[in-house]
């Protein structure tokens, strides 16, 4: 599967997307080939209950992808 960013600039694991609140996520490959970000919640990582994806991934949809950018 192909995402595209609301630039046309293609969205890839790795890279860090930002919403158009300003909020800015790093997208995740699924084991089942789709793109998306950590569900898990920021500050448990931050206090170190729970690790980058440790309770799933929230995969990208069309409409989100749309409003998205890459940074």
């Amino acid at each position: 599967l192909c995402y595209f960013d609301k630039n046309g600039c293609e969205i890839t694991e790795g890279c860090m997307i930002r919403y158009p609140n300003g909020r800015t996520e790093i997208v995740y490959l699924t084991e089942n080939g789709y793109l998306g970000t950590d569900a898990t919640n920021r500050s448990w990582i931050e206090r170190g209950l729970a690790v980058p994806c440790e309770y799933g991934i929230y995969v990208l949809t069309e409409e989100e992808s749309e409003e998205v950018e890459v940074v």
